[in-house]
């Protein structure tokens, strides 16, 4: 028999108390009765007291059960709370999308990141797809694809904001599969990559534009004509290059001071973009010259396009309330029957160029072949940058 040792001195009591009553009620009647009465007394209190022991047991393991409960429930909380403050403490918008109930939750920050509240993403979850940038829509929704056929995937795209007008930014996302590779989830993160677009822009413009003018420089120029020359040699169209040189440049440079030169070119620049189509490419090689890139363009249309840019270049400028003068030297070659590499190419405009320039300036002169024959003082920036394509060349052959 169990006892506690609240209720055994309890029984104790109780069964003393019972014996008292019992022998004062029946003395002087038979021993046999009150035996029979005791023991049944301590039977019926020993039932009751096991009873209560039980119950109490119970209780007091419930109790513990209890507080081991309150206590997995409080570092439960915790942990949750814990896992909120990262999950909304991390860059950009944490996201987790159940396909199979198509619902999405999204943390925190995808408010300051998209410009809307949470109420606007639960009562439209896509609100975000509505602000995509036009031109990336249809990458978004490539890699949308790509997810749903359960392949991890990172896309860089702009949108829309409702305050700073137009952001970058990029979503690396995971899809979560079930035992038998059915797609269940898709977890990801959105960052704001902006700042960083804007620095690789700013790079690329240090890297491949000239700072002065902001045409693209030799390196883009360079890049720019191999792939032309590949365009033309698949499609087997013609490919021409226009060389121009500023005469008397180095003039108003002396007189009128490097402030007056660099506003100068700049006017050079406006008007030879006014005289060629959108599609041709300009470049600044350096100093007063220039190369103009033609595709797929007549002969007889690069000599009217030559003749529109002597007219115009060689018309008077002002600068600084000055009057400033310069005229143009222009060669140009053709691909395939001037060359049919880049250095040649470029080498066959420079000597037609040279030959206008010593034969009376502001003038054109198509490359002939004739032209090998006869000897130009070269500039110092042609030849070098002549001499660097070479070496390119020789290097990555």
């Amino acid at each position: 028999m169990k006892w506690t040792g609240s209720f055994s001195a309890l029984s104790i009591i109780i069964v003393l108390a019972l014996f008292i009553v019992v022998d004062h009620r029946f003395a002087g009647q038979g021993s046999l009765i009150q035996l029979l009465i005791i023991v049944f007394i301590v039977l019926l209190v020993w039932w009751i007291g096991k009873k209560y022991d039980e119950v109490q047991y119970k209780y007091i393991q419930l109790k513990k059960e209890k507080e081991k409960i309150e206590e997995r429930q409080s570092k439960s909380n915790q942990k949750i709370k814990h896992y909120e403050c990262l999950f909304n403490s991390l860059d950009g918008a944490i996201f987790s999308y159940d396909v199979l109930n198509d619902q999405v939750y999204y943390s925190k920050g995808i408010e300051q990141l998209f410009g809307y509240t949470n109420e606007n993403f639960n009562r439209n979850p896509n609100v975000w797809k509505e602000i995509i940038h036009p031109e990336d829509a249809e990458r978004v929704n490539r890699d949308d694809e790509q997810l749903l056929a359960g392949h991890s995937s990172n896309v860089e795209f702009r949108i829309i904001h409702p305050d700073f007008d137009e952001k970058w930014v990029i979503r690396m996302a995971v899809p979560i599969k079930n035992q038998d590779g059915s797609l269940m989830k898709i977890n990801g993160q959105i960052i704001d990559i902006t700042e960083r677009k804007q620095l690789e822009n700013e790079l690329k413009q240090m890297a491949y534009f000239d700072d002065l003018t902001d045409l693209p420089n030799r390196k883009l120029l360079d890049r720019h004509i191999e792939k032309a020359l590949a365009r033309s040699k698949r499609h087997n169209h013609n490919f021409i290059l226009m060389f121009i040189d500023l005469d008397d440049f180095k003039l108003v440079n002396d007189t009128m001071g490097h402030e007056a030169g660099d506003l100068l070119l700049k006017e050079v620049v406006k008007r030879l973009n006014e005289n060629i189509r959108e599609e041709d490419l300009i470049s600044r090689i350096g100093g007063d010259e220039f190369i103009i890139v033609f595709e797929d363009t007549s002969m007889e249309e690069i000599e009217a396009i030559a003749q529109r840019i002597i007219d115009f270049v060689s018309l008077p400028y002002m600068i600084n309330e000055k009057e400033a003068k310069v005229s143009v030297s222009i060669g140009v070659s053709m691909y395939p029957n001037d060359g049919e590499d880049k250095e040649t190419l470029i080498e066959h405009a420079d000597k037609a160029m040279y030959f206008a320039k010593n034969n009376g300036k502001n003038s054109y002169k198509i490359y002939d072949p004739e032209l090998d024959e006869l000897v130009f003082k070269k500039a110092g920036l042609l030849e070098s940058w002549m001499n660097t394509i070479q070496k390119s060349k020789l290097f990555n052959s």
